[in-house]
This record gives C-alpha cells, structure tokens and sequence, in this order.
C-alpha cells in the first residue's frame, strides 16, 4: 500500500476496525495480481516471438491440421520436387510469353493483392479487396511461376535436390555436425531479455508512482487494473500485436546481432520455400514495417506462403508426404540458418511448435515425429549449407525491401547454374 500521508487528510485503517483492514488488504492483492496477469501476459507474448520480432505471422497455415485425421498421410518420394505437365489459363501463358522480367512484376502485383487480402479478410479493405480476391490472385502468382518454371524460362522453382526420406538416428545428424540439442532449444534471450527489463521498469515505475505521488488505495489499484486491462486486450483484440511491436521495435534498435539473425532467418525461409517449390508471398522483417505495410497489429512481422495447394490437401482430409515434408522443411528453416552462422539457435520458437502442433493433429507418435522433424532438419541443413553465400546476398536484398520477384530473380541467377541445387 502506499504509505500513509502526514497530513491525516485521506481516510487510514482505524486500530480495531478490521473492515477497513480486510478491505486494504483486497485493494492490495488486487494491485498484485493485476501486475502478475501483466507479467504473465507479456511471457506469453514472448512464446510466440521469435528473433525477428513477434509471432511470426506465416509460415504454411497448419491451423485446420486438426482435421486430417491419423494415418492421412499418403507416402511418396521427395528426392526432388516433380512437376506434372499441365495446361494454363489464357491470361497466365499470355503473361508467361512476356520474358521472366515482366512476367515477375506482374506476380509481385497479384502479391500485394493476395498479400492485402490476407490483412483484409472476408471485409475487405478500404480499395474493395477481399480474402477471395486476396486468393484468386494468389493462385494465378503460382500458375505464372509454375508455367514460366515448365516453359524452363526458370530452374531454380522446386528443384532441390532433398536427402532421401526415411528414419535418421541422432548419431547420423551428428555425422553431419548438427548437434540437434543446440539447434531445437530456441533461447529467444534477446526478446526474453527486454520483456524481463521491461517488467522490472514497469514495476519500479509503478514503486515510484506510489511513493512520489502517495495515491489512495483505490487510485493505486485502478492504475494496477488498468495495466492489466490493456495488456488483455492486446492479446485478445490484436493476438499481442502491440507488445510484439514494442519489444521488437527495441530489440532492432539496441542489438545488431538480433538484426543480423532475423534477416537471415527469414531469408533462409523465403529460399528454401522457392527451392521446394513453395512460392513465398511476401516478408516483412519487423514488428513495425508489418503494421505500417498492413495497417493491422493482429498482422505480424515474418514470410507468408502461397499454401493454397496445401490447405486444399487439409480440407480433402489427407496430406502427401511431400506436403508434410516440405511444411516441415519450411518451418525448420530459420533455426537450421541460425545454427549454421551462430552454433545454437535463438529464434524460431513458434516454428518448433507449430510444426509440433501439425504432427499432434495427425497424431503422430513420438517417434514418427522424431523422425520427420529430424529428416527435415538434416535436408534444411544439407540445402542452406549448399547455398549459404545466396542466404546472405538474399538477406540483404530483403533488408533493402526487394519484392518478392526480384528476390526470385536473385535465386534463379545464383542457383539455377549450380550443379546441385
């Protein structure tokens, strides 16, 4: 409580009036409390924020993984990604017949659309553009890429050269210096680091505030309630959008190291989706740059996929082994990048556990799950040290706000000539 004022002009416990005493003691438990759900709520924000600011917003939608029930999982080889020759619409093999150059420009701009149709949801936004807008673009921006990628104008789409699928032991992952320990285990000390800071001054502040301005109980306990609210509602209004904009925001400017990992993480994500055949959507590598992109809190810093053939697989109710491996892939990315620069990875918590939450949906057991989360990270690890020198060059376009087709075409012209991509 605060301490009592000298000059007796504010109500005080009376000795013997125990009302009054059980009543401070409420008010007191209730300021304590309200800070606990404020610490408690920003540790939770802080699980769902990985090096490179907040819940990353992407990667392959597992959300309706719930639904494919055990054992949907159809095997097949993924040696390499095998496109079936297929016949396109007029309009995206008139756009194909352009050259590579302006074929890309015109997938950027279904991008953006797809892009803010995702922000727009089923409302749309203030140009009129709707999630099924948003959609419909999005699956043209593939069929471009996948005609320009059969006509053979690109090479690089889809043809990564994977290590063969089956059960790999820990001690082989050690025969190729991956030590999973250190690669599975995100720290996320920088962002959990200036959460705890931030806790402790909001804690001194509110010390201060109590001994500096000697409010009443009541007072004391609506600043408390009214901390704890606002933290509330930013999980629940915008899925911790504002605490993820402000922990991030302070990590960029405070450690270059947390800079240096988020654009690599996510450039190794945008490159290994585009060399499994996953067309990225679009990135942004702030907290910050994805609210004033999007003009939504609730959309978060990170890539986003064009994953429409893999939720098409979700809604049939069965998922490819293909899919799953390269949902996998996707998502194991970023630490895998991490580990290779740095011995140990510190972001990429939401990764592990949105790929862990995939695999409990489909009701993996323990160690078929093992097994496909360490295939996936020995062929993550395999591709990204094959083309490390491309994971940087891509990461400083992306740091430069590259769009998505002039990152593709710094692929294509780094990639494609390798022997073995």
């Amino acid at each position: 409580r605060a301490p009592s004022s000298t000059s007796g002009d504010r109500p005080r416990a009376v000795d013997g009036d125990d009302g009054g005493a059980r009543a401070e003691l409420c008010v007191s438990f209730v300021i304590m409390s309200s800070f606990s759900v404020v610490s408690v709520l920003l540790r939770a924000r802080t699980h769902g924020v990985k090096v490179g600011g907040a819940s990353r917003r992407h990667r392959l939608r597992a959300r309706s993984g719930a639904h494919v029930r055990a054992g949907d999982v159809d095997d097949e080889s993924m040696s390499q990604q095998k496109f079936d020759v297929r016949e396109f619409s007029a309009e995206v093999e008139r756009v194909a017949a352009l050259g590579v150059q302006k074929a890309l420009a015109e997938v950027d701009r279904r991008l953006s659309v797809a892009m803010r149709g995702e922000a727009a949801g089923a409302s749309g936004d203030a140009e009129g553009v709707t999630k099924t807008a948003g959609d419909d673009a999005e699956r043209e921006a593939v069929d471009i890429i996948s005609c320009l990628r059969q006509s053979g104008a690109i090479k690089a789409f889809g043809a990564a050269h994977n290590v063969p699928k089956r059960d790999y032991a820990l001690a082989e992952l050690k025969l190729n210096n991956i030590e999973a320990e250190k690669l599975l285990a995100p720290t996320e000390s920088t962002i959990v680091g200036i959460r705890d800071n931030f806790t402790r001054a909001l804690g001194l502040s509110y010390v201060a505030y109590l001994f500096a301005l000697h409010p009443t109980f009541a007072q004391g306990a609506g600043v408390a309630a009214f901390a704890a609210f606002c933290a509330t509602y930013d999980q629940v209004a915008f899925n911790g959008g504002v605490s993820a904009l402000v922990l991030d925001t302070v990590a960029q400017m405070t450690s270059k190291e947390y800079v240096t990992r988020l654009r690599r993480h996510e450039a190794a994500h945008f490159l290994t989706a585009y060399l499994i055949g996953i067309l990225p959507k679009g990135y942004t590598l702030s907290s910050k740059d994805a609210f004033q992109t999007y003009g939504a809190l609730n959309i978060q810093a990170g890539c986003a996929f064009c994953d429409g053939e893999f939720q098409r697989e979700v809604a049939k109710g069965k998922i490819t082994s293909t899919s799953l491996g390269r949902f996998a892939c996707v998502a194991m990315a970023g630490i895998c990048m991490e580990y290779i620069l740095f011995g140990f990875a510190e972001g990429g918590l939401s990764d592990v556990q949105q790929l862990d939450g995939l695999l409990r949906a489909l009701a993996f057991t323990q160690k078929k799950s093992d097994s496909e989360v360490r295939w996936a990270v020995l062929n993550t690890t395999s591709l990204l040290r094959r083309h490390i020198k491309v994971t940087e060059k891509l990461a400083d376009l992306m740091a430069r706000g590259g769009t998505v087709g002039e990152c593709v075409m710094l692929i294509e012209n780094e990639v494609a000539p390798a022997p073995l991509i």
